[in-house]
């Protein structure tokens, strides 16, 4: 699994896929949370158990899903 980029409200993070399905989300070498795709009956949500924004985790979300499609 390689690293790749996404912008996300005009800001360039990185996104490490982790071996057990979650991402990484860096702002250079500074971590910013773990997100994590589940299942639910609209689709996929992506959450995360970091303090995170609601709004940015799901912006984060469908880019990773578009660039892993």
């Amino acid at each position: 699994m390689e690293n790749f980029n996404i912008n996300v409200n005009n800001q360039e993070f990185g996104v490490e896929p982790q071996e057990n399905g979650t991402y990484r989300i860096m702002n250079g070498e500074e971590k910013v949370g773990v997100i994590y795709a589940e299942p639910s009956d609209e689709g996929t949500e992506w959450r995360t158990l970091d303090d995170l924004e609601d709004t940015f985790v799901s912006a984060a979300g469908k880019l990773i899903s578009e660039y892993n499609q």
